[in-house]
């Protein structure tokens, strides 16, 4: 049996005292320590809420319906899915239900992810559709093209393929949400319109956790728009978040614990494709690959004083590739404990400044270099890698304590240079209030493989001299490249 009523008709006194239940706050039950499992994120819980969003077994208050019908079988959700108009919502009582596919702009609400589970939801194209308050299972959620909607409140675990797929030009808000052990991306945007990420986790996945793209990369007329705001990204594999030809912001984001693909790493953030990244407040910590790679895009990280910490990944950031149009602004940035390299710069990349950085306590391990016209494993530790004519402007950088410790026992430190500079750098590089501590004041800036008519950044008075030698000293380590996408959704 269905029920149906017209929302105009709820007294509003009802519909605000829910209001602030739709994020799972005034009348859920208080989490363990503040948060469930402690997902926090610049200071608020982030993830599905606990308990019911409202008393009773049918929940729609705060989302604009047209007419809500309340369904609690199987037989009286088809008959609602096959009446329901645009403006209509379905509201789910407790229980388990198949998959459902909705009609244009039709939502699906249920009273909480821990009482109503459904197969598989599918959304078509429309506009308004609100999907809330419930478990999704194997079938996880499509988004078909062109529709715009919103989920708040709804676990997606354990999905066959993606837990989240948009398709052509579709746009989403995700809030207050999680996406959990995907069997390949966690959410994948491929040539989508906008997408937004709020309070939400994605963890788990079999393959990257959020894969943005554009597919004409540098080549797209309208690139795809990404924000991710108080959101963690975490236990991927091949890499948490890949943007390719999209703009993104990021604000109160973690992306860690990316593991290995098989016997392949996976890394924290990739940006590539003319991709462009803001960040602020932005963690990115022990992944088995790099922690971030900004390859031909363009990208500024904590310029608005928020700094940012990039920690215990191999490298912790490179930058290659990118050209004067394509600005990359380090501001404020704590990059510690990482593997091999701090910081990498490459592949004639310009346009890098860096201002008011540390970078601490280098792990020393094995790493991928070119020696002798070929590669080989050797034993890296340090804090900067400056490569193929990059060229930098560092206005304040502090190195410390790298190279001098390895978290293997069978590795030995190897003391190499606190900044490696292989070769002549870009004009206009330049060096200025830099210190050296921590046992790298000893390790100092080494400048290898120097052609006579190579240049050396210019260096104010204060920092320390640069040693130049035209002879190879070190192996160079090699750059990570970005990942590519899996297989079409």
């Amino acid at each position: 049996m269905i029920k149906a009523w017209n929302q105009a008709a709820i007294v509003l006194t009802a519909a605000a005292a829910l209001g602030s239940a739709a994020l799972g706050c005034a009348s859920d039950p208080a989490a363990p320590g503040g948060c469930p499992g402690a997902r926090a994120a610049s200071g608020a819980c982030i993830g599905v809420p606990a308990g019911a969003l409202c008393d009773g077994d049918f929940c729609a208050a705060s989302v604009d319906c047209a007419e809500v019908l309340e369904v609690s079988s199987a037989a009286a959700l088809s008959q609602a899915t096959e009446a329901a108009r645009p403006g209509v919502c379905i509201a789910l009582g407790p229980g388990a239900y198949g998959p459902i596919d909705l009609p244009p702009g039709v939502s699906l609400l249920g009273r909480g992810a821990g009482s109503v589970s459904v197969a598989a939801v599918s959304l078509a194209a429309g506009d308004g559709a609100v999907l809330r308050a419930l478990t999704v299972g194997a079938g996880g959620v499509r988004i078909a093209a062109g529709a715009r909607a919103r989920i708040e409140a709804v676990r997606v675990v354990g999905s066959a393929s993606d837990g989240v797929t948009l398709g052509l030009g579709a746009s989403l808000d995700l809030v207050a949400s999680a996406i959990e052990g995907s069997a390949r991306y966690g959410l994948s945007a491929f040539d989508a319109g906008r997408v937004s990420v709020v309070r939400s986790v994605v963890s788990g996945s079999q393959g990257p956790g959020l894969w943005a793209q554009c597919a004409g990369g540098c080549d797209c007329d309208a690139p795809l728009e990404l924000h991710v705001e108080d959101a963690l990204v975490r236990d991927s594999k091949v890499v948490g978040v890949s943007l390719v030809g999209a703009r993104a912001t990021m604000s109160g984001v973690e992306i860690s614990g990316n593991g290995l693909s098989g016997f392949d790493p996976s890394g924290g953030i990739s940006v590539s494709g003319c991709s462009a990244l803001d960040a602020t407040a932005l963690k990115v910590a022990d992944n088995t690959g790099f922690g971030l790679l900004i390859d031909r895009a363009s990208a500024s990280l904590g310029e608005s004083g928020e700094g940012f910490e990039v920690s215990g990944n191999q490298p912790g950031i490179w930058i290659q590739h990118t050209t004067p149009e394509q600005t990359v602004q380090l501001t404020g940035g704590l990059l510690e404990k990482n593997r091999a390299i701090g910081l990498g710069m490459s592949g004639d990349a310009r346009g890098i400044i860096i201002d008011g950085m540390r970078i601490a306590g280098t792990f020393a391990d094995s790493a991928v270099v070119s020696a002798d016209g070929g590669l080989a494993q050797e034993v890296v530790g340090d804090g900067v890698s400056w490569q193929e004519r990059a060229q930098a402007a560092i206005f304040g950088l502090a190195l410390s304590g790298n190279g001098l410790e390895s978290l293997n026992p069978s590795i030995s430190p190897s003391r190499r240079a606190s900044v490696l500079i292989d070769g002549g750098v870009g004009l206009d590089s330049r060096l200025s209030a830099v210190t050296l501590e921590g046992g790298d004041e000893a390790a100092g800036i080494v400048q290898q493989r120097l052609p006579p008519d190579g240049l050396s950044p210019l260096r104010d008075a204060e920092v320390p001299r640069i040693v130049t030698s035209p002879e190879a000293l070190f192996s160079v380590p090699v750059a990570p490249t970005a990942p590519a996408a899996l297989d079409a959704p």
